[in-house]
């Protein structure tokens, strides 16, 4: 006899339930984990001259927060990228946070490993990563163009893999874009997924988006106002990939910022809902006619503005 409607909405309920709890669990053990390696490599930090300990190759990139450079030990072994963060620009308890995830993610292979240990100078906090000699995927792909499908393929397999090892983890990443994914080689048989200053776990309270980002999931973009906040969850990850994997095909981004404001996204927001509402069809906009309708399909998933309605990373491996 199969139970009354009211009885099999409300067990679903209570299974949902439980899966937040498990959630928010594994999300509490994980900032106890981290909260307790930060601890014991602050006490252990060593102070460092930079120009002793390493030769200074050249210089990978740069910003705001630091420099990253490419070097190799005065005693001897493999060369790696320097991370510098300028500590006017980042604290020691960030520091310390990023250093810490990117080792709790060592059993990852689509992460990039850290290597310990860290360090500070007079004016820089450091740590020492391997070295992804094809740099990252801004720098590979043909503006206007794109990659070739089977790096695509390849490419977003292993981000997909790496993204859900940071879900399973109760990790989000936050930064997910093209220069945060680094190649091995050209044709990007092996990537792995980088800087990790932004991961914090699910649940954390995010504030609004800055500035136009590409990246930008809707409900991060459209909160306003300097108390307001939203919680942390994987769904923002999602977004950003869903706009990685189609730039990664077309060398295009597909808009400006995810708001109402931007012609490019009205219009696929026009279409989308067409799509999935299963009304008369819709020609695609025309930045999305070149890819074929398994990859629209995919895009269409990843990219739901609602974001408990978006398809898991994982998807990609159908």
């Amino acid at each position: 006899m199969e139970a009354p409607p009211e009885a099999a909405a409300a067990e679903e309920e209570e299974e949902e339930e439980d899966e937040d709890d498990d959630e928010e669990s594994v999300a509490r053990a994980q900032e106890r984990l981290l909260r307790a390696l930060m601890e014991r490599t602050g006490r252990e930090l060593p102070r460092r001259e930079l120009e002793r300990d390493w030769f200074i190759l050249g210089e990978l990139g740069s910003g705001s927060y630091g420099r990253v450079v490419l070097a190799e030990p005065r005693h001897g072994g493999a060369r790696v990228a320097l991370k510098l963060l300028r500590k006017e620009r980042t604290g020691r308890g960030g520091f310390l946070r990023e250093f810490c995830t990117q080792r709790c993610l060592r059993g990852a292979l689509g992460c990039l490993r850290a290597l310990p240990p860290p360090f500070e100078t007079g004016t820089e906090f450091g740590f020492a990563q391997e070295l992804a000699p094809a740099g990252d995927l801004c720098g590979l792909l043909t503006p206007g163009v794109g990659l070739p499908e089977p790096q695509v393929k390849r490419c977003a397999a292993q981000v997909a893999a790496a993204l859900g090892y940071l879900h399973g983890h109760a990790l989000v990443h936050r930064d997910l874009k093209l220069d945060n994914v680094l190649a091995f080689d050209r044709e990007c048989h092996l990537v792995k997924l980088g800087d990790f200053g932004l991961t914090r776990v699910l649940g954390y309270q995010v504030c609004p988006a800055s500035s136009p980002a590409p990246y930008a999931a809707p409900e991060l973009w459209h909160l306003r106002g300097a108390g307001a906040r939203l919680r942390l969850e994987p769904a923002l990850d999602t977004w950003a990939f869903g706009v990685l994997l189609f730039a990664l095909l077309t060398g295009a981004f597909p808009w400006a910022s995810p708001a109402a404001s931007d012609p490019a996204f009205r219009r696929f927001r026009a279409w989308h809902g067409r799509t999935c509402a299963g009304e008369a069809r819709l020609a695609p906009p025309s930045a999305w006619r070149g890819l074929g309708e398994a990859a629209r399909g995919l895009l269409r998933g990843l990219l739901h503005p609602e974001p408990g309605r978006r398809c898991p990373p994982g998807e990609v491996l159908r």
